[in-house]
């Protein structure tokens, strides 16, 4: 199962779709923001969280903290639409897995989400 967090509900309709095309994932769950995303990894344990970095009230970098002390084996990806090396080193360090451009082809997301949850 993969967490898709992210406050335009179009982009996490966009990336539901193409999980699910994608093929090998059982299921995508949405959350709009933080506090969804923290209660819903509670409950489901995805195997995958997809974070945006720039959301209200809690930005990809705090939720990542939170997600990783309740799931410290969950892989995370942070997404951004903006290419800053500094914010994308501060995420590596505080173990997201990989940050994707929200601009770039997104099959690279499917793929390395793929490799990443061991779907072949």
């Amino acid at each position: 199962m993969v967490l898709i967090v992210d406050g335009d509900s179009s982009f996490r309709k966009f990336l539901n779709t193409l999980f699910k095309n994608g093929g090998g994932f059982d299921s995508c769950v949405e959350a709009r923001n933080g506090v969804e995303a923290i209660a819903k990894t509670k409950n489901l344990m995805p195997s995958l969280a997809i974070l945006d970095f720039s959301m209200p009230e809690m930005n990809g970098l705090e939720l990542a903290r939170k997600l990783k002390a309740i799931a410290p084996e969950l892989p995370i990806f942070m997404m951004t639409a903006e290419n800053d090396m500094h914010m994308e080193k501060e995420a590596l360090s505080c173990g997201i897995t990989a940050v994707f451009s929200k601009l770039d082809d997104l099959g690279t997301l499917v793929a390395n989400a793929r490799a990443v949850c061991g779907i072949e």
